[in-house]
Parts: structure tokens; sequence; C-alpha cells
């Protein structure tokens, strides 16, 4: 297998377990205090959305972050519109 997919596979499996992580802590929050926090739960959102995005660009998962704002990587439109929502789901998540 070529060291790019591996890569690739890799880090979808480690943004995976991150998607994971942030839906139990969320399910938790909301078994301990037995409240609906609508915030938080867009906060939640918007990170999942973020992370959905970095899943549908893999060219971006291979290269180092360093090199994300370089013209050679690019992301794709649904994953710039993955992190557009993220980001507005994560401002009013703060409000």
């Amino acid at each position: 297998m070529d060291v790019q997919v591996v890569k690739v596979k890799r880090s979808v499996k480690l943004i995976k377990g991150f998607m994971a992580l942030v839906v139990f802590m969320q399910a938790l929050q909301v078994y301990q205090t037995n409240i609906l926090d609508l915030g938080a739960i867009a906060g939640a959102i918007g990170v999942l959305l973020f992370l959905r995005g970095l899943i549908l660009s893999p060219s971006s998962l291979s290269a180092p972050l360093s090199s994300w704002f370089k013209p050679n990587v690019s992301f794709s439109k649904e994953s710039l519109r993955h992190f557009i929502f993220a980001l507005i789901l994560i401002l009013v998540s703060g409000l």
C-alpha cells in the first residue's frame, strides 16, 4: 500500500474516534444533568461537522498542517460547506 493511503486511513480512524468521543461526552452530559442544553448540542454538532469536513478532503489528511494554507492543497466544496456550517454552529453555541 502507498504511504499516503496508509496515512489517510490512519487519520480517518483517529478522526472517527474523536467524533465518537464527542458524541459520548454529549450523551454523558445529558444523562448526568437531565437537561438538553441546546447551546452545547449546537457546539457538539459544529465540532462533528468540522471533523466530517476534514474527512471529506483526504488530500489534506496526508499533508502536514503547515502546508494546508499553500495553493497545492485544496479542500472540496462539500468540505468547505461543512467548515462554514461548523463555524456558524460553534459561534451560535457561544451565545
